[in-house]
């Protein structure tokens, strides 16, 4: 299962902001991973964090990921994609600054990778 684990001290101004948020971001990675959209799974906490001596708006990300098929010899290319799209929807949703953006990819084997079915 691709995991998307997100933590930011961005405050959404409403609910549906939040979950709009969230809906975009289960969308775009079933679409880069080539996965069924019930197979990906999103959490997006709230937290207090402090960055460069500032709590300005910063956002962690860490994406757990099976290669898909298709980039099985281009794994760099994969994650120039990834990477960029997701920035992308970061900033779109919480206008935060780039450089107060990390992401971390973790790729996962598919025997250690729970297995959705239908």
């Amino acid at each position: 299962m691709p995991i998307a684990q997100m933590k930011t001290n961005y405050k959404f101004a409403a609910p549906e902001l939040r979950t709009a948020f969230l809906d975009d971001a289960v969308n775009e990675l079933a679409d880069i991973l080539r996965k069924p959209l019930p197979a990906i799974m999103a959490m997006l906490d709230e937290s207090p964090m402090y960055m460069n001596k500032s709590e300005d708006t910063v956002f962690f990300a860490e994406f757990r990921y099976i290669l898909p098929p298709e980039y099985a010899d281009s794994k760099a290319e994969f994650l120039k994609e990834l990477a960029d799209r997701m920035l992308a929807l970061i900033q779109k949703h919480t206008h935060v600054d780039p450089y107060r953006i990390y992401m971390q990819f973790t790729e996962m084997t598919r025997e250690g990778a729970w297995k959705y079915t239908p």
